[in-house]
């Protein structure tokens, strides 16, 4: 900073003045002691500074900002300090905020200057007149502030960091978590077009995801990992696990060996009815599970004609039994598999079976070594799908099949009998289960092929 020797005489002769003027009228008034060592040493450090910058010595900025940091903690901020040694600290943490202003003001661009002293006096609004006794915190966050001022995205993780703590008590660290990867997805969004409104939608959009996961993250984050340990020690939770593999696993293996064929025909072929076909497989998504068990049971019940026919005929119980929770599973996850099955088929191009079938190929042939294997990684990514839904579906179960237990069941029957918190560490533990198979059957979608292209004519 230039300016004339006069004007940084001025300067420095005005600050010096105001400091000494406001000691003599604060030992006027009773408010400090005329004697004071801290004082004393406040107005002998503004002293030499002052020496420093008459001598021409000095960054006049740097040293006429902490002159009047000096002569106001002099007259005010010793007085909001709780002690000495906090009042000292609190002096030099501003003459560090001080220093790092004024490099970013000179160094970098002027947002990263005026985010900084935005940051800084929302710090004090927060700590010294929001809280009491939050005097080391505001020190604490101040210095971190500091540190992270030269990245636009350090400084969105401070304040991650710095707002899960003090706002999103008692969960802490499930906020952080979210909000920092939310600002991990943000600054690391790359595509051909930047688009700020693109950004903005990425926000809103993760930043309602979050929200709505947020109970699944806090159950997970909140769980001793020796709770889990006893709770999967218990031979009926290691059952209703069994069960519920066993179960989902059957379940979307014979809806695959009748779905996929019929996602085929509907993909290649138009006929009369095709429409409303498409429709009624949705049915299940929309039927409340209540609904759905009551018809199930309504229908396959032991007591009722098509149940007994089953029964009389071939030994086959649904209510209560394993091929009970099967029937439900089937019928709310069959969506899930016809949907992407068909989609996976539409992108194989006919035009592709149509020169197997020419070179001699016959029809099921060109199925099975053609479109089948294109369209492997959508029907896979759709059973996927499948067996997460038929693996958590429990309304249907309550009605037609509540024993043997699967683990929805086993964690309704543990909630019902010892209540939400001897429940949770189960509830933890069977998210963990269904996550950690969900990825893995995700990751396995990977090494299939993918279909390239569309449709003829398309």
């Amino acid at each position: 900073m230039t300016v004339s020797r006069k004007t940084r005489s001025t300067i420095v002769f005005s600050l010096l003045a105001a400091h000494l003027a406001a000691v003599v009228v604060l030992c006027a008034l009773g408010v400090i002691r005329p004697l004071e060592l801290f004082n004393l040493l406040l107005l002998a450090a503004n002293a030499v500074i002052a020496i420093i910058l008459l001598r021409e010595k000095g960054d006049l900025l740097l040293g006429a900002g902490s002159m009047f940091l000096i002569a106001a903690h002099a007259a005010i901020g010793n007085r909001l300090a709780p002690d000495a040694l906090t009042s000292g600290a609190l002096l030099m943490v501003n003459l560090i905020i001080l220093y790092v202003g004024v490099k970013l003001n000179r160094h970098l661009p002027a947002r990263y200057w005026y985010a900084f002293v935005a940051g800084y006096f929302a710090l004090f609004f927060l700590f010294i007149l929001g809280m009491k006794n939050a005097e080391a915190l505001f020190l604490l966050f101040a210095l971190g502030l500091a540190a992270c001022s030269r990245s636009m995205r350090l400084l969105a993780c401070f304040w991650c960091v710095t707002l899960s703590f003090t706002f999103c008590q008692p969960y802490a660290w499930e906020s952080t978590f979210i909000s920092l990867f939310i600002v991990t997805a943000l600054f690391g969004a790359r595509g051909l077009l930047r688009s700020r409104t693109a950004l903005l939608f990425l926000g809103i959009g993760l930043a309602l995801l979050f929200l709505v996961l947020l109970p699944v993250i806090i159950v997970l984050l909140g769980e001793d990992p020796h709770n889990l340990l006893r709770v999967l020690g218990d031979a009926r939770v290691r059952s209703a696990i069994g069960v519920t593999l066993l179960t989902a696993t059957a379940s979307t293996l014979f809806l695959a060996l009748f779905t996929v064929p019929l996602a085929y025909a509907m993909s290649r072929l138009r006929f009369p009815g095709r429409t409303l076909l498409l429709s009624l497989m949705d049915v299940p998504i929309v039927v409340p599970q209540s609904v759905a068990g009551i018809a199930l049971i309504a229908v396959l019940g032991r007591q009722q004609f098509l149940g007994e026919t089953f029964f009389n005929l071939f030994g086959l119980r649904f209510d209560g039994t394993l091929l009970g929770i099967c029937a439900a599973q089937v019928f709310v996850a069959m969506p899930f598999l016809a949907r992407p099955a068909i989609a996976a088929f539409d992108g194989v191009p006919e035009g592709l079976e149509m020169s197997a079938r020419t070179l001699g190929a016959p029809s099921w042939s060109a199925f099975r070594r053609v479109a089948l294997p294109l369209a492997s990684r959508g029907i896979f990514l759709g059973a996927v799908l499948a067996w997460a839904r038929a693996a958590g579906e429990f309304g249907a179960l309550l009605f037609i099949a509540p024993t043997p237990e699967s683990a929805p069941i086993a964690a309704w029957n543990r909630f019902n009998s010892v209540g939400v918190v001897e429940t949770a560490p189960l509830v933890a533990l069977l998210l963990l289960f269904s996550m950690a198979m969900f990825f893995l059957l995700q990751v396995a979608t990977r090494a299939l092929p993918a279909a390239r292209g569309g449709r003829l004519g398309d």
